[in-house]
């Protein structure tokens, strides 16, 4: 097969193949559809650092319940300040919103319409005769929103199942957490399926998503899959499929030790070789003089920028030193960072 050229190929490179070595995964997902279509539902997390293809695991898995009549519904956590409280519940309940009438959406929500309308403002300008809810104190008026909005998912579910996405959980805002909290409480007798997707890498004790999943693992029908890195059999598969033609085991080889499998990685390495024209090449020692893509720099550049200057200053020792280091020879190479400043850092 001829190589597309690089602006048709980028397309192909980013969606294809992206799959290979996650076969477990969708199968066990599909079937949690499956439980939730029953009346069963279900609970799940994917986990992963960036670029391991979490969010198209979970675009896939869409794509399937859509073709099951399940009705697919995202809500996306915001990096940056400013975003408002429950913003990714707002986005979903949003969108369901806008594919209902003004009377379907009634009868679904009910009494609960106006309390959702609290933080949903699109459901008050459907809905105009909404009554302004009672003054509560703060917490029972918590505890009320979140009845609401269980009560009205369930609801929606009865009519046709449901599949909501929660993407980069680890930026949610605490109140959308002890949402999710509370609504995984009552998820076994619905048929709404939650998939949440977040970066482990990003989780200390103290993150706010820790404690979350520490309490709704403890529910029955909770799931979590982690998404792991290809291995070199894998990532050759993956190469393949998306490239469209077999490519050389030199090169697959030498784009495996620059990425170590990241899917995200290994796209951005191979659309770099196939804009340079050396994709299809084959030599026994690969494509020379790979450079980092800015796709990935940009990715490891926005994780280092949230660490703090020690900490990027440990990293950079680190990374002249090797892969393996010891605390005693970083100690004496960086003199303003000893006893217990350092292990801090590296913590």
């Amino acid at each position: 097969m001829s190589q597309p050229s690089s602006d048709s190929n980028r397309g192909s490179i980013s969606n294809a193949g992206v799959f290979v070595g996650r076969q477990r995964e969708m199968d066990e997902l599909r079937a949690a559809l499956e439980e939730t279509i029953a009346g069963r539902g279900r609970l799940a997390m994917l986990v992963g650092e960036p670029g391991i293809g979490k969010t198209r695991t979970a675009q896939e898995l869409a794509a399937y319940a859509e073709t099951r009549g399940t009705q697919v519904l995202w809500g996306r956590c915001y990096e940056e300040d400013g975003a408002p409280p429950y913003w990714p519940w707002v986005q979903a309940i949003r969108s369901y919103a806008q594919t209902r009438t003004a009377e379907q959406l009634q009868d679904e929500m009910g009494p609960s319409a106006a309390d959702i309308a609290e933080i949903v403002p699109e459901i008050g300008r459907k809905l105009p005769d909404l009554m302004t809810p009672a003054e509560l104190p703060p917490e029972q008026a918590r505890f009320r929103l979140f009845d609401s909005i269980t009560s009205f998912f369930k609801s929606a579910g009865r009519s046709q199942p449901l599949f909501l996405v929660l993407d980069d959980l680890h930026w949610a805002d605490e109140p959308s957490l002890l949402l999710l909290q509370f609504l995984a409480q009552q998820l076994s007798d619905s048929c709404v399926l939650v998939l949440g997707c977040y970066r482990d890498v990003e989780l200390s004790r103290q993150h706010l998503l820790s404690e979350t999943l520490s309490r709704i693992s403890r529910e029955a029908y909770y799931q979590r899959h982690a998404l792991r890195r290809l291995d070199l059999d894998d990532t050759a598969q993956f190469i393949d499929a998306a490239a469209g033609t077999s490519v050389s085991r030199s090169i697959v080889e030498a784009i495996y030790s620059r990425t170590e499998g990241n899917p995200f990685f290994t796209t951005e390495v191979m659309q770099l070789l196939s804009d340079r024209g050396e994709l299809a090449e084959s030599s026994e020692s690969g494509p020379q003089g790979i450079r980092i893509p800015e796709g990935v720099r940009e990715v490891v550049g926005q994780r280092l920028n949230r660490l703090s200057p020690d900490c990027n200053l440990v990293l950079s020792t680190a990374a002249v030193i090797g892969r393996e280091f010891t605390v005693d020879l970083l100690g004496r190479l960086i003199e303003d960072l000893t006893g217990d400043r350092l292990l801090e850092v590296l913590e």
